[in-house]
């Protein structure tokens, strides 16, 4: 049997990135921090974090994060049951990706954390990475494009993300005006989201089966970077509808009217049904049907 406080230490310990930052958050001494997660590792009979900057759980210790943050939901649920006044620090990591935060993934989330009183701690990363860290148990549920369920895990289907391609007027005017697009987009400047973002890169391999050759410029903020394709910076990839009223307005043009590129999301969640995690799950589901392409039956 695992000790509780020893379990809330080690999660402290990886949500805040280090010991002093834990013991500032528990109200202990760094000193008694370290020898809570020294004893827990002695139980486990393995090293549970790595000491860099910033702290994290060894592929061991994430088996036990995963645990002491099922305990803490559970706790929660117990806590909202018995009336307490604190459970706003009910802590609910969730990984997902930029689009999905921008576009739909708020609507779910913020009524959710106002109706359980929820401290909710959304981990941002490319949506072909986020599984990652359901692995890792560093999060209760994930926005991901894998449909096999990691350990432990359920999965629901969301629909897919439809992309255009959109680049400001004189990029348009200077790569694409009067020439074959599948001659224009490999070597036409670029805008990549980060270096995980692989759309565009994608789109033109679906497009030309050739590989781009032309400047990546990399801007991984997601105002940052439509704002870059916007100024000129090069073409990217727009998600449908906000593509479609940028050209409709005149402040974009859309490079290809026909083709697009849909990216399937699913849904993935621990196998823990509680109030608030089954609750997180429908309110997802649900907003991401209002704006999602359904996913194929």
């Amino acid at each position: 049997m695992y000790d509780r406080e020893r379990l809330a230490t080690l999660s402290a310990v990886v949500e805040e990135g280090g010991f002093d930052a834990a013991a500032a958050r528990l109200s202990i001494t760094p000193s008694a921090v370290s020898q809570r997660i020294k004893a827990l590792e002695r139980q486990a009979r393995r090293i549970l974090v790595r000491r860099t900057r910033p702290c994290v759980a060894t592929e061991e210790g994430a088996a036990l994060l995963r645990l002491a943050r099922q305990i803490a939901v559970l706790e929660g649920e117990v806590e909202a049951g018995f009336g307490s006044a604190d459970t706003a620090g009910t802590h609910l990591p969730i990984a997902v990706n930029a689009d999905s935060v921008t576009h739909w993934f708020l609507s779910a989330v913020v009524p959710l954390a106002a109706r359980h009183g929820v401290r909710l701690d959304l981990h941002v990363d490319d949506e072909q990475y986020t599984a990652a860290l359901l692995r890792e148990g560093s999060v209760v549920g994930a926005v991901t494009t894998s449909s096999a369920p990691v350990q432990g895990c359920a999965v629901r289907p969301l629909g897919a993300t439809r992309y255009r391609p959109v680049a400001a007027r004189p990029v348009y005017d200077r790569w694409f005006a009067g020439r074959d697009p599948a001659e224009a987009f490999p070597l036409a400047p670029r805008v990549d989201f980060g270096s995980k973002d692989v759309l565009q890169t994608r789109f033109v391999r679906g497009l030309t089966h050739r590989p781009c050759t032309g400047p990546a410029h990399r801007v991984p903020a997601a105002d940052g970077y439509h704002e870059a394709i916007r100024a000129g910076l090069g073409w990217g990839m727009f998600t449908d509808g906000p593509a479609r009223e940028a050209a409709a307005a005149g402040r974009l043009v859309l490079l290809d009217a026909e083709r697009h590129l849909d990216v399937p999301l699913y849904w993935q969640h621990w196998k823990l049904s509680t109030t608030v995690l089954d609750a997180l799950t429908e309110s997802v589901c649900a907003a991401a049907a209002t704006i999602l392409v359904p996913p194929a039956r």
